[in-house]
């Protein structure tokens, strides 16, 4: 979950962060617990919720076991105006974490 600024309502996006390197051991059900808990926070509306997951589960189906997979989802918390600042911020949080993750130590 990614705060900004002094958000006492929820988070401002729900990232998730997988390594080509961890991948195997993703769950079946990744798609559906991810969409879960961003439903749990208010992220996703619940008729939006089944697409969602089938487009996470899609993607998850479609790319090489050796890419690594980001998705993030904008609980709409944060102003509009400055989603590209949020999304240039998400890039950072992501590619920071990639090699982090998938280090075995």
């Amino acid at each position: 979950m990614v705060y900004c600024g002094d958000s006492k309502a929820g988070p401002a996006e729900v990232l998730a962060v997988i390594p080509a390197e961890v991948r195997h051991r993703l769950r079946p059900e990744f798609a559906f617990e991810f969409l879960a808990f961003a439903s749990f926070l208010g992220a996703v509306s619940e008729s939006a919720a089944i697409t969602v997951q089938d487009r996470i589960t899609a993607a998850i189906e479609e790319s090489s076991s050796a890419d690594s997979l980001v998705f993030s989802l904008c609980t709409g918390l944060w102003p509009s105006d400055r989603d590209l600042a949020l999304s240039q911020c998400l890039e950072t949080i992501a590619m920071s974490l990639l090699p982090w993750l998938a280090d075995p130590r």
